[in-house]
């Protein structure tokens, strides 16, 4: 099939066939879940933080305040969602339950220190529209997203200090929500993510995180806390 041949009737060499073949042969490493991961989502990540109004020089207080708003219509049935799952697949209960990934008290602190009363905070609106959450792999999607999320919160935590003169106990507790755990927490996560690496699910796993990062994206866009795209 692969072999050439002249008007002679004389074949012609097979290097390049046989290269071909050879280099075939050769098994090509898969990319793992983690670096999955980061492909799949590189763009949308770069989306989204650019129009994040959190590092942006005009940012004020107001707009703060309507972004942690709508952080926490995110994240309180998001974490009901997980919840549930939970609850439903008891045997799963040792992955990434843990309570210190709990972010919405952190949320109701803040929400609490800029002035909002507990009526104020049960009218705001949640999402409805969150990613699915019904196997392991689609799991680890969404913690993907959300833990990854608060690695960069870390850098936030600073501009925003400096910015606004917001700390801790001003209305900044989510945007540092793990403290000294954060490093500790998300190599935790990382080597759960690593210990679930599996042709047979990594691609369930990416899936669930470009979904998460489009369900968050679309919810901050309808709660008009994002720039222009």
């Amino acid at each position: 099939m692969f072999t050439h041949v002249c008007t002679d009737r004389t074949p012609l060499p097979l290097i390049d066939t046989t290269l071909e073949l050879t280099t075939a042969l050769v098994p090509v490493p898969t990319a793992s879940v983690l670096q999955q991961l980061r492909t799949a989502t590189a763009a949308q990540h770069r989306a989204l933080e650019a129009r994040l109004p959190l590092t942006h020089a005009d940012l004020d207080f107001p707009t703060y305040q309507h972004i942690i708003q709508a952080y926490y219509g995110f994240h309180s049935p998001l974490q009901r969602s997980i919840d549930q799952f939970f609850a439903a697949q008891p045997a799963h209960s040792s992955l990434v339950q843990d309570p210190a990934r709990h972010k919405v008290p952190a949320l109701l602190k803040d929400l609490h220190a800029m002035g909002l009363t507990d009526a104020q905070i049960q009218d705001l609106p949640q999402c409805s529209e969150l990613p699915v959450i019904d196997s392991v792999a689609r799991l680890f999607g969404v913690m993907y997203v959300m833990e990854g999320a608060t690695l960069g919160g870390q850098v936030l935590r600073r501009i925003i200090a400096d910015r606004l003169g917001i700390d801790a106990e001003s209305g900044g507790e989510f945007l540092d929500v793990y403290g000294r755990d954060t490093g500790r927490l998300w190599k935790t996560f990382l080597r759960q993510l690593a210990d679930f690496d599996s042709p047979r699910h990594n691609a369930e796993v990416a899936q669930s995180a470009c979904l998460t990062f489009e369900c968050f994206e679309t919810w901050l866009e309808r709660a008009g806390v994002l720039n222009d795209a």
